[in-house]
């Protein structure tokens, strides 16, 4: 392939989060038979959305599909397929994954709510935008109602999220999704505030920010006898590049204990007199996000809440201490643009190589109590990689939840990390630092998985594949795959 992105054959969730569809319904499917799953897959492919630009008005609903490795077994292709790497074929489950993204306690997989250890598999995920409740309830009837039902699938769970037009905050109350980055090939109309990341940071089939293409899943040619599929960049002619314009998709439901949050910002911003100082409060949580809830940055409003969610910042230049913006706050651990411990040129070209796209959405859900109703409230975060183990769980491991992260002691992520009630933050400040202590975890998992995202032709190839099609025998041979359970991170 040439570096010329394919934004055709690209599914549209990558260069778009549908920030103008409020309506959002992530459905969870088992394939019960193989058959029916492709031909239900072949009378929906074509109704999903590509990375196109829309030619005139934005569509009203939009649909993409997602498969975890069991899907792809159930769907009778696994064998066939070489080089899914061991994180996802092994899932956001598996034995050693509590470690390196720090699902402990209730977030062990045994306590979620669907794809830990217990209940259905979660084989297919579709992921349905409407412009407003009608149309999203058409778009789930047309794909995944009786028409689903009907071709060998059924539904394990399904996650609604609804939200008011122009609301663009989190449970906790700051504006979220501000820092995402620019795609060369996929960048967006808006203003950009820095500079285009490689195409294969995020799409399988084009070069990365490690001048090199990522592990593209392939195929003998011969399973492939109709040509849906590219061929492989670096065997043409012998392999086809199934994950050619795929990537990966984390899907977490995250629960946030938004009353425990305000109570612990509360409780430590008391004036003498014993009462809420609501400017100490405000100041507090923004310390430990990095930003205040219009999403003004710290770093270039320290004193009182700015009115722009910019993003157009460095660290080292204008904040090197952390006095602005904490050292351990959340913005400067997912993404600590040139602030790592080492030279600022080169901390930026680090950070690059671990970039995620996101695009979750928050939920609110009303629970029936024995004394009184509870709302559960969260984000279902939503992730794009082409490297799950280089990008995702590596920002999980030695950023978010690292203790000793760019020199800190005994500290993690205020905000999303693993934390007991024990946890500790830091605020930087002279003569002398501020640290608080007694944190708490405020966000829990509470279920999710691991998925590829395939590219349009892939889907195809997956609806029309029939075992046998290609050479006879040859798909009856054993899986092989090449990932290590141990990868060491590429710098």
């Amino acid at each position: 392939m040439t570096e010329a992105v394919e934004r055709k054959d690209i599914q549209g969730l990558v260069a778009s989060g549908y920030d103008h569809l409020d309506y959002a319904r992530f459905a969870f499917l088992e394939i019960i038979n193989c058959e029916g799953a492709r031909n239900w897959l072949a009378k929906i492919v074509d109704l999903v959305t590509n990375a196109e630009h829309p030619k005139g008005d934005k569509p009203k609903t939009c649909l993409n599909v997602a498969l975890s490795w069991i899907g792809l077994e159930q769907f009778g292709v696994s064998n066939l397929i070489q080089d899914f790497p061991h994180e996802f074929v092994k899932g956001m489950n598996r034995r050693d994954a509590h470690v390196i993204l720090g699902d402990s306690a209730d977030s062990r997989a045994k306590n979620w709510d669907y794809g830990g250890d217990a209940g259905k598999p979660l084989h297919v995920l579709v992921l349905l935008y409407g412009q407003s409740a009608e149309e999203l309830e058409s778009l789930f009837h047309t794909t995944c109602g009786c028409a689903a039902l009907n071709h060998g699938l059924e539904i394990v769970t399904v996650q609604d999220s609804f939200r008011e037009r122009g609301d663009s905050s989190e449970p906790f109350g700051c504006r979220d999704s501000i820092s995402q980055p620019p795609v060369r090939g996929l960048v967006g109309r808006r203003d950009q505030t820095e500079y285009p990341i490689n195409t294969g940071e995020f799409v399988l089939g084009y070069e990365n920010e490690l001048g090199l293409l990522a592990r593209i899943p392939s195929t003998d040619n011969w399973e492939d006898p109709r040509g849906y599929l590219h061929d492989h960049p670096k065997y043409p002619g012998k392999r086809r590049g199934f994950g050619v314009n795929g990537t990966y998709l984390v899907f977490r439901k995250l629960n946030q204990k938004v009353d425990e949050f305000r109570a612990f910002i509360d409780e430590r911003s008391r004036d003498s007199n014993g009462a809420v100082d609501r400017n100490k409060s405000e100041l507090l949580a923004a310390k430990m996000v990095g930003r205040w809830r219009s999403g003004s940055p710290l770093v270039l409003a320290p004193e009182t809440p700015g009115p722009d969610p910019r993003n157009d910042f460095l660290f080292m230049s204008q904040d090197p201490d952390g006095r602005r913006c904490p050292i351990g706050s959340h913005i400067r651990r997912a993404n600590p643009r040139d602030s790592l411990d080492m030279p600022p040129a080169r901390s930026i070209q680090i950070s690059r190589r671990h970039r995620i796209i996101r695009r979750g959405r928050k939920f609110r859900m009303l629970t029936k109590g024995s004394t009184a109703d509870k709302y559960d409230q969260g984000i279902f975060f939503i992730a794009l990689n082409a490297d799950l183990r280089r990008q995702f769980e590596f920002i999980q491991q030695l950023w978010i939840n690292n203790p000793t992260f760019n020199g800190l002691d005994n500290e993690k992520d205020p905000i999303v990390g693993d934390n007991g009630n024990d946890g500790e933050f830091t605020i930087q400040a002279n003569p002398v630092n501020h640290h608080i202590r007694g944190l708490q975890r405020f966000v829990t998992v509470g279920g999710g998985g691991y998925f590829f995202l395939p590219g349009i032709r892939a889907l195809k190839f997956l609806s029309n594949f029939r075992a046998g099609s290609g050479t006879p025998g040859r798909s009856s041979r054993p899986s092989r795959e090449t990932g290590s359970p141990i990868r060491a991170f590429p710098a």
